[in-house]
């Protein structure tokens, strides 16, 4: 069924479009970043490397670990 646009509507514009397009963009990167750092940190591997650094006080959380990790790695 085909509808007919309202006389008055307003239309997007190119900057409109584009803002929105940018938007979407950032948001399926953010969400890809999501999903791999996900799959990292629920390897068991690294899962027990967290572990063990909150276990013995090295770090207070699998954040703190994880900050640290690459405070070491960029210098």
């Amino acid at each position: 069924m085909k509808t007919v646009p309202e006389p008055n509507a307003e239309l997007l514009t190119a900057d409109d479009v584009l803002g929105d397009v940018q938007s979407l963009s950032e948001s399926l990167q953010r969400r890809q970043a999501e999903r791999r750092a996900y799959a990292i940190l629920n390897r068991p591997a690294v899962r027990s490397m967290l572990n063990s650094l909150i276990a013995n006080g090295t770090c207070a959380s699998d954040e703190a670990a994880i900050e640290q990790a690459l405070r070491m790695l960029v210098l």
